[in-house]
């Protein structure tokens, strides 16, 4: 891959790992409301935003042999679609488990993401870049999180 096309795709594995920290933190964003609609403790609230780290215990290693079996940029697309398809239905939902199970499936995507990117950025850099390179890529979680 040529060194353009490598900060390019970089500048693209980034933006969607941003969404990872946004997706992260929008419950707790709008924690006040959902603990006044749903009638939840903050309790609840904080357990409904730890269910999205949740499934890394189980995802994490699979995923990376995941990437292997059927390469990077499909789990990655996978990631990102389980990501779209638990935060739709985390969207939906008018009640807690439908919550909890969006949670969980988006962030299964979010750990198949997380996974797949680091790895696809050390593939493609080497020596002083990767430095950088990986400083752009770690600084999308923390940039989600704000614009959360």
């Amino acid at each position: 891959m040529s060194m353009h096309r490598r900060w390019v795709v970089l500048i693209a594995l980034t933006l969607a790992r941003t969404t990872m920290g946004l997706q992260f933190q929008s419950v707790a964003a709008v924690g006040p409301i959902l603990v006044e609609t749903l009638d939840l403790s903050y309790a609840a609230l904080g357990t409904l935003i730890g269910f999205y780290l949740l499934p890394g215990m189980a995802v994490a290693l699979p995923g990376g042999w995941l990437g292997q079996r059927f390469g990077d940029k499909r789990i990655v697309l996978l990631g990102l679609a389980l990501m779209t398809a638990g935060g739709a239905l985390l969207a939906a939902s008018e009640s807690y488990a439908p919550m909890i199970a969006g949670r969980i499936v988006s962030g299964a995507g979010a750990v198949l993401l997380n996974v797949l990117v680091t790895k696809m950025v050390t593939d493609w850099f080497a020596g002083r870049e990767i430095v950088s390179a990986m400083g752009v890529l770690l600084s999308s979680w923390p940039l989600g999180i704000a614009l959360a």
